[in-house]
């Protein structure tokens, strides 16, 4: 087997004065980055130092080009990173004159980028089919072109939101600050591994996703407590809580690694990063001496509760914990295990975690504020916290004035809503469905408990939710002459925009079987002679008009409507 391994910065990978493209074979999946994974790497590269290694790129490489086997997604959120810089350094060039002192500087930026990308008038990076469509769509602001609407497909979303959301705001205020970290971009380090044969690739990267794994930062930080005289029984003690299915969840123990130090050991707003991890805790270790690692063990403990696995979608740590809220660990985590110091009654921290849940809900829909500006704002909190010696109803208040700052302006959740909320985040749409049923609905009672949380005996959710609209691409003609009677080949479109939308979505029992059925067998479907169908007597469901035979668009757009006041009355601070 003849193995290929090469460290290359991405701007070596996407060299402008070559030839060299990289193709997504037909057997791989689409694009399915998410916000939060996204983010992350955003992050990473953001806030680590230059030559940061983001991961491997697996290659097969033939005559023509190189098919990507592992590290697509990443290559292609970092096509869309290149996209994003030329688009909003453009913007700056449009007000620029040949005197602003970063003009030269933009305009080479701008120029190598359009090359990075392309090679004359075709994509370096091709991808799969609608991918590729819009891929091709998009960077034809490269050659001054206008994109066509591309807006409902997931790639153009992903790429609005690192446009707009990442790259944009006060970070990237300047040309300046959108040209530094267009310079750790392009620097970012992959190591490309080629392999001229295909069964050898699969081979390797079978390989390199075994439990062969090499040295974590977790390795080195256990090794650096050792050397301080260290007990590796302790060591073991601490990594005990963080066993899932008897195996350790490293990523689990590292980010409680990560936000024990912003909580508790740091004065800065900014979160430490997993390349920091070993260097910071030297520190710690040094002053603090072995011992250090009993208060590890007592906050590990602590954390364990705020990132738990609970079903329950409560509003509480359970509830947060579905909320991607991982931002406000280290102020939860803090306020926990002070809680006494504070004053702080259950109760108390029961209304903290209430404003906290709205935040996040709010948050996940809107996509604003970003996640590290979240991040900073909060652990900036906590240290205003200390310096005040806020307590008990003050402490409460305090931090109630702070969140309410922080949660976007519900005109901007109501148009984030317009562009649907499952596909977005399905956890946070099942958590706005169940506390809209659990606040409004009269279904549960003692003789019928509440069992929005329970499981059947297969280990599936007993209640799901569900599209009064299917989501499925088969749809019926009856659902076809209803979104599009004049045009049925116009109705998967229509369907496209609507689908995933609050006004479409209910809650059902068992409703495995309803999925693409007609709106008439819907509305009665029965499973062992009970009905579960959208008749059924639950508040999500008195919205949707039954007295028809068919819920179009204007039936939606109504529903909609009257769920998002709802919504607003919950999740408002």
């Amino acid at each position: 087997m003849k193995i290929t391994p090469e460290t290359k910065t991405l701007a070596a990978i996407f060299q402008t004065n070559s030839s060299v493209h990289y193709v997504i074979p037909v057997y791989q999946r689409s694009y399915s980055w998410k916000d939060e994974q996204i983010e992350t790497l955003f992050d990473d590269i953001k806030n680590e130092d230059i030559g940061y290694y983001v991961g491997n790129l697996l290659i097969n490489t033939d005559a023509s080009s190189n098919n990507v086997i592992d590290g697509q997604q990443r290559l292609t959120t970092l096509s869309l990173m290149l996209l994003a810089i030329h688009e909003n350094l453009t913007s700056f060039y449009q007000k620029m004159n040949q005197t602003d002192p970063d003009f030269e500087k933009v305009s080479e930026a701008r120029l190598d980028i359009k090359r990075q990308i392309l090679d004359g008038d075709v994509v370096r990076l091709r991808l799969l089919d609608k991918d590729q469509t819009v891929w091709e769509n998009l960077v034809k602001v490269l050659q001054g072109e206008n994109p066509g609407k591309r807006g409902n497909y997931f790639l153009s979303k992903r790429y609005k939101y690192i446009r707009n959301e990442l790259l944009k705001g006060p970070l990237f205020s300047t040309p300046s600050e959108l040209l530094t970290f267009y310079k750790k971009l392009v620097n970012i380090e992959l190591l490309q591994i080629s392999v001229p044969n295909i069964s050898d690739a699969y081979q390797v990267f079978a390989s390199l996703n075994s439990k062969g794994m090499p040295l974590t930062p977790l390795d080195l930080l256990k090794n650096v407590y050792l050397s301080k005289k260290g007990d590796s029984n302790k060591w073991n003690k601490l990594k005990e809580g963080f066993k899932k299915n008897d195996e350790e969840d490293a990523a689990k123990l590292t980010s409680f690694i990560l936000n024990n130090y912003d909580a508790f050991e740091t004065d800065s707003t900014s979160s430490l990063t997993k390349g920091k991890i070993v260097k910071s805790y030297d520190k710690i270790f040094k002053s603090k001496g072995a011992d250090y690692i009993d208060v590890l063990i007592k906050r590990a403990k602590v954390y364990l509760k705020i990132a738990n696995t609970d079903n329950a979608y409560r509003w509480d740590l359970s509830g947060l914990a579905k909320l991607d809220a991982t931002t406000c660990y280290p102020l939860v985590l803090n306020l926990l295990c002070n809680q006494v110091n504070y004053d702080l009654s259950d109760a108390q921290f029961n209304d903290i975690l209430a404003d906290l849940i709205k935040l996040y809900v709010q948050r996940n829909i809107a996509l604003t504020p970003k996640a590290s500006n979240l991040r900073s704002s909060l652990n900036g909190l906590r240290k205003v916290i200390v310096e005040n010696g806020w307590k008990s109803n003050e402490l409460v208040n305090k931090i109630h004035e702070k969140i309410k700052t922080l949660q976007p302006r519900w005109d901007s959740v109501h148009l984030a809503l317009q562009d649907g909320i499952y596909d977005k985040n399905k956890k946070t749409t099942r958590f706005i469905l169940i506390s809209l049923e659990r606040n409004y609905g009269t279904f549960f009672n003692k003789s019928n408990p509440d069992s929005l949380d329970d499981y059947d005996s297969n280990g599936n959710l007993r209640w799901s939710i569900e599209h009064i609209i299917p989501q499925g691409i088969h749809l019926l003609d009856t659902w076809k002459d209803t979104l599009s009677p004049d045009d049925r080949d116009h109705a998967t479109e229509i369907q496209a925009q609507y689908v995933h939308r609050l006004g479409n979505l209910t809650l059902t029992p068992y409703n495995s079987e309803m999925g693409n059925k007609s709106f008439v067998e819907k509305k009665e479907f029965k499973v062992s002679d009970s009905l579960v169908g959208l008749s059924l007597k639950i508040y999500l469901n008195d919205s949707i008009d039954k007295s028809k035979n068919t819920f179009g668009i204007n039936e939606l757009k109504m529903r909609q409507a009257a769920l998002e006041e709802k919504m607003k009355e919950v999740f408002l601070i």
